[in-house]
C-alpha cells in the first residue's frame, strides 16, 4: 500500500493512465479543454464568413461526430431564430447530461466493485438498478461477457471494441464492457490490468483503474470518483453553455472580435 503522502501527490496526475490510455481521435466535448472548443467555434465563423454558407455548413455537420456540437450545427443550418436555437440546444444539453451522469456512475460501480473484488454478478445488479427498466438481460451479458473472458489470448479477438470504455459507446456494449473488467479483475492480479490500459478511452474510468493498480483503498477511490464526477459534469455543461452562446453568436451574425470577447468570458 502506498504511503498517504504518495497518493495525494498523485492524485492529480495519475501516471500510468495518462501515459497508457488511448486518446480519442474524435471531438468529445467532455474531454476537450474549454480553449479547444472556443477555438473550434472560431474557428468555423472564420470557415462560415459573414454570411452562412450552407454548403460548407453541411460538410461540417457531415464530419462531426460529437453530439452535443452536431445538434447544434444542425440547429444553426435551420430557419430557426436564435432564442429558439438557444432553447432546443438546453433541451439536448439536459439530455446528453443526463446521460452522461448515469454512464459516469455505472463506470464508478464496476470499479469499486474491481476494488473489493466483487462478485461481477452483484456488480451488475447494481448497475441494473440505476435504470427504471433494465436495458438488457442478466443472462446475455454474463454469456457475452465471459465469452470475451475465455477467449482472451485468441488472435482475433476484437480488443479495441471489448476492452474500450467510454460514454459515447451504446449502453449495452457499456455494460457488457465493464462486467468484462469485473471478471478480469476476479482473475487477475491488479497489477496485470495495465495492458488493458490503451483501449480505454473514457479517462474517468482510466483513472479510476490505474487508482486499484496502484494500490489505493476503496474509500479513497470512491472519493476521488465522486469528485472528479462532479467535475467532469460541472465543465461539460460549461462548455456546453460556451458553445451553444457562441452558436447563437453566428446565427446573429455576431463579428468575429465579439464572438472572442464572448468567449473570453468563460475563460480566466
Amino acid at each position: 500500500m502506498l504511503e498517504f503522502s504518495k497518493k495525494v501527490k498523485n492524485l492529480f496526475l495519475i501516471k500510468t493512465a495518462r501515459e497508457n490510455r488511448a486518446l480519442s481521435k474524435d471531438f468529445d466535448i467532455v474531454e476537450m479543454p474549454i480553449e479547444g472548443v472556443v477555438a473550434y467555434w472560431l474557428s468555423l465563423k472564420k470557415i462560415l464568413g459573414n454570411k452562412k454558407n450552407n454548403t460548407l455548413l453541411e460538410q461540417e455537420i457531415k464530419n462531426t461526430s460529437e453530439p452535443y456540437v452536431k445538434h447544434l450545427l444542425e440547429l444553426l443550418n435551420t430557419s430557426l431564430k436564435p432564442e429558439q436555437i438557444a432553447r432546443f440546444a438546453a433541451i439536448k444539453k439536459k439530455t446528453i447530461l443526463k446521460d452522461l451522469q448515469r454512464k459516469l456512475i455505472l463506470m464508478s460501480i464496476s470499479i469499486l466493485g474491481m476494488s473489493t473484488n466483487e462478485n461481477p454478478q452483484k456488480v451488475l445488479l447494481r448497475i441494473i438498478s440505476k435504470f427504471p427498466i433494465s436495458p438488457i438481460y442478466e443472462q446475455q451479458v454474463f454469456e457475452a461477457a465471459q465469452t470475451i473472458v475465455n477467449n482472451l489470448n485468441q488472435k482475433n479477438l476484437n480488443k479495441d471494441k471489448f476492452f474500450n470504455i467510454d460514454h459515447r459507446l451504446k449502453i449495452e456494449s457499456l455494460i457488457i464492457n465493464l462486467i468484462i473488467y469485473n471478471m478480469l479483475a476476479r482473475r487477475k492480479n491488479h497489477q496485470e490490468l495495465t495492458k488493458f490500459l490503451p483501449y480505454i478511452r473514457s479517462f474517468y474510468f482510466a483513472e479510476g483503474l490505474s487508482l486499484i493498480i496502484d494500490g489505493f483503498d476503496y474509500d479513497f477511490i470512491k472519493y476521488r470518483l465522486n469528485l472528479q464526477k462532479k467535475e467532469i459534469l460541472e465543465h461539460t455543461e460549461t462548455k456546453m453553455d460556451l458553445s451553444a452562446d457562441l452558436c447563437v453568436g453566428i446565427k446573429l451574425n455576431l463579428a468575429y472580435a465579439e464572438l472572442r470577447t464572448i468567449a473570453r468570458s468563460y475563460l480566466l
